[in-house]
């Protein structure tokens, strides 16, 4: 995988523990911004075919997904190494957290980036 690819989707792995809020600030924001207008239908359209908001929500349930379908193993070391507030570790201190090797712990950090990667669509 090339690496501004892992860099993408260490960014969005990142964001993932927040995007929750992110989406329903972002509806609000919609809403706020198209409450001028009196028609209901129109501003439903518009937060529906909001391109920036459907991708915030496809990048939430595909990672969600991803992440229901992984070994437990694999949700840890994702945990531990992208979704953990604060907490930054590396490779050798998360193969250690897991009880795997370094090279172990690599190889499915890269599986589930490639599942991640197709179902992403990147």
């Amino acid at each position: 995988m090339e690496k501004w690819k892992r860099n993408y989707l260490k960014g969005i792995l990142a964001d993932y523990p927040h995007m929750e809020e992110y989406i329903k600030e972002y509806e609000a924001k919609l809403l706020y911004s198209r409450a001028k207008n009196d028609g209901t239908e129109e501003i439903l359209l518009t937060i529906s075919d909001d391109r920036r908001l459907r991708s915030l929500e496809k990048n939430y349930l595909t990672i969600k997904e991803c992440l229901e379908h992984s070994t437990p193993e694999v949700r840890k070391i994702i945990q531990l190494l992208y979704l953990s507030p604060r907490t930054k570790t590396d490779l050798n201190l998360t193969a250690d957290r897991v009880f795997l090797s370094t090279r172990q712990v690599t190889r499915l950090r890269n599986q589930f980036f490639e599942e991640l990667a197709e179902k992403l669509g990147i």
